[in-house]
Order: structure tokens, then C-alpha cells, then sequence
């Protein structure tokens, strides 16, 4: 059989099969384009740890401590939840760190207002407020970092002088 003349644009099974893919894809986007809501309603996220902002004036660690203590086991007594199981200065100190530090005292308030507005028992483990922290701790250093010590031997560090540094507070504690 000899092949065809007539050129594919007019060929009417060729034309016919491209208004059925046509079709096909039209009917796809139409159904890809509704206006139908989702069955589930709209969640949205629940916020984090929160850092309340600084007032500049520091006090000192048994203070800060002795303040967010008590307003966590007021807040935990309010809601009925189980006592802390926090001690001071750990609860709000640093991890490894001395005692010489100094707390904003507008942080450690925030903090302390923000476990009153708390409505569940677990809100104290998923919203960890952080407290702003200071080292004013002075020594004998250069403020330049220590040498680390030979294979096997423990050794120190050097200090790095003023160190503005931040902790959890309420439960969760020290990272």
C-alpha cells in the first residue's frame, strides 16, 4: 500500500485524537480548580520556648531563682499539676556554669507573668521560657581562650571575660 498524501492536519483520525487528549486534559484542570474546602479545620502551629525582652537591670542568682520558682509552683498549684522537680540555683543556671551570674530582671518578670497565662500541665515542658543571663565574672585571664590539654590529661580553658549568655527556665531547666 503506498503511504499517504494527505498531510496530518487533515488527517480525521489523527484530528479526532487530538480532541479526545484535548478533552481529557481540559476536564483534568477543571477538576484540579475547585473552590471545595478541606474536611479538616485549619490548625495552626503552637509557638516554641519564648525569650521575653530584657529591662537592663540585673539581679542576682537567689533572686531571679527564688522569683521564678515561686511563680511556677503557684502557676503548677493553680492548674493542679505535679510539683517541680527543679532546685535552685540549677533550675535557672547555666549549664556549667559558676556562680557569679547576673539575671535581667525583665526577663526572669516576663517569664514568671508567662507561666500564670498557662492552661495545661504540659505547657510548662512545651513552652519553656528562656531568661537572659550575664557572667560578670572577672579573672586573672587575658580574655583569650585557653589552650586544651595534652592527649589523656584533663585540662582547662581560659575565660572569654563578660558573656551574655541565655537559660531555660521553668520546667525543662538547664539544656
Amino acid at each position: 500500500m503506498a503511504p499517504s498524501s494527505v498531510p496530518a492536519s487533515k488527517n480525521p483520525s489523527l484530528r479526532a485524537a487530538r480532541a479526545v487528549c484535548l478533552a481529557v486534559l481540559a476536564l483534568a484542570a477543571a477538576a484540579s480548580c475547585t473552590s471545595a474546602k478541606d474536611t479538616e479545620g485549619y490548625v495552626p502551629s503552637q509557638p516554641g520556648a519564648v525569650q521575653p525582652k530584657t529591662n537592663g537591670q540585673l539581679i542576682d542568682e537567689a533572686t531571679a531563682c527564688a522569683d521564678l520558682s515561686k511563680a511556677e509552683t503557684s502557676a503548677r498549684s493553680m492548674l493542679s499539676c505535679p510539683a517541680s522537680k527543679h532546685t535552685c540555683p540549677d533550675y535557672i543556671r547555666p549549664v556549667g556554669g559558676a556562680d557569679c551570674f547576673k539575671y535581667d530582671e525583665g526577663s526572669v518578670s516576663e517569664c514568671a507573668k508567662l507561666f500564670g497565662t498557662f492552661t495545661d500541665c504540659d505547657d510548662f515542658d512545651e513552652h519553656p521560657c528562656i531568661v537572659t543571663v550575664q557572667s560578670p565574672c572577672t579573672t586573672d585571664d587575658s580574655g583569650e581562650g585557653g589552650t586544651g590539654g595534652m592527649g589523656g590529661a584533663p585540662a582547662e580553658g581560659g575565660s572569654a571575660g563578660l558573656v551574655d549568655v541565655s537559660s531555660f527556665a521553668g520546667a525543662g531547666g538547664s539544656p
